[in-house]
C-alpha cells in the first residue's frame, strides 16, 4: 500500500506543474507527512494514531478542523495539487536521504541560475539586441 502511494506520489512529481511559484506552506507539509507516517506506524484508526495526530498539529499550529480546511483547499484547487505532491515528495526525501536531497536541490538551483543567465542580454545591450542574437 505505501509502496502504491510513493508511485502515485513519485509521478505527480514527474508530470511537473503549470505554475511553478505555487507553494503551501511548509508547516502544512511537515504536519501532513508526519501525521502520514504516524498512521502508516500506528495504523489509521488505532488510539495512538489518534493522539500521534493531535500533537503533531498541536506542534505546526493546526487544529483538526484547520487542517481539514487546508487539506480541501488544495483538493478543490488542481493549480495546488502538484506543487502540493511535489512538496510532500521533497520533505521524504530530505527525510529518507537528507545528503541526495541537499546535492539534487543545489544541482537546481544552479541549472536555474544558468537558465536565468543564458537569458538575459549580454552587458551594454538591450534586452532586444540580446534576444536577437
Amino acid at each position: 500500500m505505501a509502496f502504491l502511494l510513493f508511485l502515485l506520489v513519485a509521478s505527480l512529481y514527474l508530470t511537473g506543474c503549470k505554475n511553478e511559484n505555487i507553494s503551501i506552506e511548509e508547516s502544512f507539509i511537515a504536519a501532513f507527512v508526519e501525521i502520514r507516517v504516524a498512521e502508516h506506524t500506528y495504523g489509521i484508526e488505532s488510539p495512538s494514531a489518534g493522539l500521534a495526530r493531535r500533537d503533531i498539529l498541536k506542534k505546526y499550529g493546526y487544529t483538526r478542523e484547520s487542517f481539514i480546511q487546508k487539506t480541501n483547499e488544495i483538493l478543490a484547487n488542481d493549480d495546488m495539487w502538484i506543487p502540493f505532491q511535489k512538496q510532500v515528495t521533497d520533505r521524504i526525501d530530505s527525510i529518507l536521504d537528507p545528503e541526495a536531497y541537499i546535492k539534487r536541490v543545489e544541482a537546481e538551483k544552479a541549472a536555474k541560475e544558468k537558465t536565468k543567465k543564458s537569458k538575459s542580454p549580454k552587458p551594454g545591450k538591450s534586452k532586444k539586441e540580446g534576444a536577437d542574437k
